[in-house]
């Protein structure tokens, strides 16, 4: 199912993070990016609500990961590499 407002795929890969496929409202922006072979963990962060008078809110959730890898691994991983963006990219806007 495609987010209503605008998202964000990212791919914690072992070398760190892959942005993914965005949408705009139910449509793809750009082209379609497939997840890497070597990602760990697919993670979208959505706009929740956008606000004019003070900071959009937005989620970031785990979407997919990679069965072969135990919780540990993959945290350990996640300290190596934090969140790629607190915010949405200006291309959103």
């Amino acid at each position: 199912m495609t987010p209503d407002k605008p998202s964000q795929e990212f791919h914690l890969t072992p070398k760190g993070w892959i942005s993914g496929t965005s949408w705009n409202f139910k449509t793809i922006q750009g082209e379609p990016i497939e997840r890497p072979v070597n990602s760990i963990e697919t993670w979208l962060e959505k706009m929740v609500q956008p606000n004019l008078f003070c900071s959009d809110i937005y989620s970031w959730t785990l979407i997919w990961f990679d069965r072969s890898m135990t919780d540990s691994e993959r945290r350990k991983v996640r300290r190596e590499f934090p969140k790629p963006v607190e915010t949405f990219p200006d291309r959103f806007y």
